[in-house]
């Protein structure tokens, strides 16, 4: 049990940085477009990206889970 739980705390790490980062580069892309629109505006995208990110960290955690497994087993 130790093991899985193991696995499933590398693989949640593994998925918020690679999240992060595509989430932080994706966000200065849309801040450098928008930067003549109101800060609502800005802010209200930075709410979406933040709110797309945590619905995404846990489910791209079970695929890299399943990938540790699998590379862990040869």
């Amino acid at each position: 049990m130790q093991v899985i739980l193991a696995f499933y705390l590398e693989s949640l790490l593994i998925s918020a940085i690679i999240v992060g980062v595509l989430s932080g580069l994706y966000l200065m892309g849309v801040i450098s477009r928008n930067y003549d629109k109101p800060r609502t505006v800005r802010q209200n995208k930075v709410f979406d990206i933040l709110l797309i990110d945590i619905l995404t960290i846990p489910v791209l955690s079970f695929a890299v889970l399943a990938i540790l497994i699998i590379l862990k087993s040869r």
